[in-house]
């Protein structure tokens, strides 16, 4: 590839914005993380979290100008540049506290820039295209304002607009043109282009492809994928507990199946601001196990008959669908987006239409029914092949990301 002889930096500050609850931005920062010290890299991280602004009702009421432009973090992102001698800044969440002012600094102190684009906020405040329950790209084709008025962030009016302005300010001055922007799946990459078709955000030339990283375990550290025929008769669902994810779907597929007794139970694994109702909700055939460790998640994921993934938005990465292939497992996804896509009917699962109980509890029959139809072994063959190559592998696309940010800098 164009720029394979610039050589690799050694000193890299890793940026992230913890969420009040964790999810799949946390994980991939992490595991980067842990790929750049394990290859012998410097790593300095610059951590901040959106509880930040709880600790007091003066920093309630700075929180809006903060995420627009954080002096703060830009005082303190220039200061870690130049102690650490930092030759590339890799950024995944600025919102709320952080703020693009991380761009400024980085810009300021003359150092390569990179953001990991784990949503679509660039062109919705909201970040998943999704209002109501369906996908809503109204903010790409018209503005931001959208997003205001039907209060799409966190159902705040405030918030909303905070937001907007966040991106709108930004717009303005032209900061994401000159950012350097991964995003995971060509799909998402599509996606953008479009929309920046209309927007003029940021430089089509400097969007790329870069593949998180998938911590499934692979050959070699267990044993081979089990037979469907000696699985235990359960589904999982694996994922934050909320609305875009399609939890309210899934439970209502599982009343559906309660009178058939062949039907496979349903495991949740994980947290999130439907708990509380999901339990309140569920039938008898359903398990809550909470957030699990990811080894024991992936254990789950072996021995079950399925993953479910029912998202009603297009995900910037299924990431979940990707670990489950991984240890041969068939997935039942919606058939939107990133995660229709990572499904191959009739190969590595089955899809569903998004929002649609019944679709999906069909689809959970069907497979009860003839689980002998999936062979593990071949899907975690296409697997390997689709996401493959484990620690190593991420390393190198990482790596090659950063040859590309480098490149763009001349």
């Amino acid at each position: 590839m164009a720029g394979q002889n610039i050589p690799l930096p050694r000193r890299i500050l890793l940026v992230h914005t913890h969420y009040r609850l964790s999810g799949g931005e946390d994980t991939v920062f992490a595991a980067e993380r842990q790929l750049l010290e394990a290859h012998g890299h410097t790593v300095t991280v610059y951590e901040r979290s959106n509880t930040e602004a709880d600790a007091s009702l003066w920093q309630k009421l700075l929180l809006p100008l903060r995420a627009v432009y954080s002096r703060r973090t830009r005082r303190e992102v220039r200061a870690l540049i130049r102690k650490n001698n930092i030759q590339l800044v890799h950024v995944h969440n600025t919102l709320l506290v952080t703020s693009p002012a991380v761009f400024w600094a980085c810009f300021a102190e003359r150092v390569p820039v990179v953001q990991t684009l784990h949503n679509f906020r660039l062109f919705c405040p909201n970040g998943v295209f999704l209002r109501e329950g369906n996908v809503c790209e109204d903010c790409p084709r018209h503005s931001l304002l959208c997003a205001v008025r039907h209060r799409c962030y966190r159902g705040s009016l405030l918030q909303s607009a905070v937001c907007a302005f966040v991106y709108g300010f930004h717009r303005l001055l032209g900061t994401y043109k000159k950012v350097t922007l991964f995003t995971p799946t060509e799909f998402d990459r599509q996606k953008l282009l479009e929309c920046n078709a209309r927007h003029r955000v940021f430089d089509p030339d400097r969007l790329f492809v870069k593949p998180n990283p998938v911590s499934a375990p692979l050959p070699g550290e267990l044993t081979a994928p089990l037979p469907m025929a000696a699985r235990q008769n359960q589904v999982l669902y694996a994922g934050r507990l909320e609305e875009l994810k399609g939890l309210r779907t899934v439970l209502a597929a599982w009343k559906l199946l309660e009178a058939d007794p062949a039907a496979p139970r349903l495991l949740i694994a994980g947290d999130g601001p439907l708990d509380a109702w999901a339990k309140d909700s569920a039938g008898p055939n359903v398990e809550f196990l909470g957030r699990l460790a990811p080894d024991a998640l992936h254990a789950e994921m072996a021995r079950s008959l399925a993953v479910v993934a029912a998202s009603l938005c297009y995900e910037t990465f299924a990431l979940v669908p990707a670990e489950a292939h991984l240890l041969g497992t068939p997935v039942l996804a919606s058939g939107i987006g990133n995660v229709g896509a990572a499904v191959t009917p009739g190969e590595d699962g089955a899809r569903f239409a998004p929002g649609d109980p019944h679709a999906l509890a069909e689809a959970v029959a069907a497979l009860a029914a003839d689980r002998g139809q999936y062979d593990p072994e071949a899907i975690r063959a296409a697997a390997l092949e689709r996401y493959g190559g484990g620690p190593e592998a991420d390393y190198r696309r990482l790596m090659d990301g950063y040859r590309r940010v480098l490149a763009a800098e001349g």
